[in-house]
């Protein structure tokens, strides 16, 4: 070592001698540097190869995650999707049971295929107006993707049975809007279903009179329920019934709405019209043992005559409707209008004169493409010969008449036998029926 000189203990380094330190030790670390990385360049390969594959084995999981999610979508229900929120059950595997079951019957439904599987014959046979309704859901062959829509589902007896709205679409628009009542099937597991008809009729008023029993939402007309269990007796009478019809138990339901009526069976909502299934304001089910009307009457016949005559003196499959409305008419008034015949006929004078060309024969051949102050003409004209043929011949010459085939093929020709009138001089016959210039038309 080198030393320039000392004062003490203080020594004092050459200016050389510094800088050769200086570049021993620079030397030094580079070298520890160099080792470091050397020993860290070895440690690191192997960490980042083994981070490299926990990336590719996480990618992998990602990989089978979408596709089993994409799998789960796939099994979902195809019959059926669910209303945002909707859910059958909170129990997911309840409503998963549930679930299955509905997924399978509106699978039948919008197949067109039979409901037995789902649905009890003696449940079918009780109900036929509803399960008729079913039926016309079948998705035409050339609308597809007319998938249901569960709306909402809701226990009404603390999860014995489940009452379910579901949406039938014609694409993204609502076409009818049902509810299934579905209540567990204690033999095969499952559940099944029925109408809510039961359900929803337990709260009505109940009142006999003989042998009908009247259900309604308000108090019942006691006159008009007498005068229509009158009027049943005097009609079995009059087609010669069976013993097993007449004074037969029949259960009246009295709706104050159409739309009551046919939310009682769960059809909630249609958006083609009104009536839906073209059945007049009133109508039979459950084997002609159950009358129900819509039009808030307790003595609603002129749905009820057709009904009854179409149970019970049908066998050969002949009755004319016309004159069968006639009939109803002829024992009361023309469908909801309460119109009797002198009224009927005086509309049809104010026709007369209004168009002195009519053709009365014209206007009846028309069917329901011709009304008189809204009435059906060919309706009203057969309550007008229903009388006359009457006062002729008595009601056994009507109800010949009335069995004049399903199209009336015998209709013209019983009419020239027991008015002798012809089809030219039909317009003439109805003129003189309407008593042009009478006040009553009698």
């Amino acid at each position: 070592m080198r030393m320039v000189g000392c004062s003490g203990s203080d020594y004092v380094i050459s200016e050389e001698w510094h800088w050769e330190v200086d570049a021993t030790v620079v030397s030094w670390g580079v070298s520890m540097c160099m080792h470091r990385y050397q020993v860290h360049r070895f440690l690191l390969i192997p960490f980042l190869y083994a981070l490299l594959m926990l990336s590719f084995l996480f990618m992998l999981l990602i990989l089978f995650m979408a596709m089993g999610g994409c799998a789960t979508v796939q099994s979902k229900p195809t019959a059926y999707e669910m209303n945002m929120r909707a859910v059958f059950k909170e129990d997911d595997a309840l409503a998963d049971e549930i679930g299955a079951s509905v997924e399978g019957l509106l699978g039948v439904i919008t197949r067109g295929e039979s409901l037995d599987g789902y649905v009890d014959q003696a449940e079918q046979d009780r109900h036929t107006f509803f399960y008729k309704a079913l039926r016309s859901l079948a998705a035409p062959a050339d609308e597809p993707g007319r998938t249901p829509l569960v709306l909402k589902s809701f226990s009404p007896d603390g999860g014995q049975s489940y009452l379910i709205s579901v949406a039938f679409m014609r694409g993204e628009q609502i076409y009818k809007i049902i509810e299934f009542h579905a209540y567990r099937d204690g033999g095969s597991g499952g559940y099944r279903f029925k109408s809510p008809f039961d359900y929803r009729t337990r709260a009505l008023q109940v009142q006999d009179f003989g042998e009908v029993r009247y259900y309604s939402t308000r108090p019942v007309d006691v006159g008009k329920a007498k005068a229509f269990v009158d009027f049943k007796h005097r009609l079995e009478g009059l087609l010669d019934v069976g013993s097993d019809v007449r004074r037969r138990e029949l259960s009246y339901y009295c709706f104050e709405t159409l739309d009551e009526l046919l939310r009682a069976y769960g059809i909630v909502y249609d958006c083609t019209r009104c009536n839906w299934l073209k059945e007049d304001l009133g109508f039979m089910d459950a084997g002609a043992g159950r009358f129900l009307t819509g039009s808030d009457d307790e003595r609603y016949i002129f749905a009820y005559t057709l009904d009854f005559m179409q149970a019970f003196d049908d066998a050969d499959g002949d009755l004319y409707p016309p004159m069968v409305y006639g009939i109803a008419t002829y024992f009361g008034e023309y469908g909801l209008s309460g119109h009797d015949l002198p009224t009927l006929k005086a509309q049809f004078r104010q026709r007369l004169e209004a168009e002195p060309g009519i053709d009365f024969l014209e206007e009846f051949n028309k069917g329901r493409g011709s009304s008189v102050n809204r009435h059906f003409t060919h309706f009203v004209i057969c309550s007008f010969l229903c009388k006359a043929v009457a006062q002729r011949h008595g009601m056994d010459a009507v109800v010949s008449l009335v069995h004049s085939g399903r199209a009336g093929e015998r209709f013209f020709t019983q009419i020239e036998e027991l008015l002798g009138v012809d089809e030219a001089g039909f317009h003439d016959l109805v003129v003189q029926l309407i008593g042009q210039g009478s006040p009553a038309g009698s």
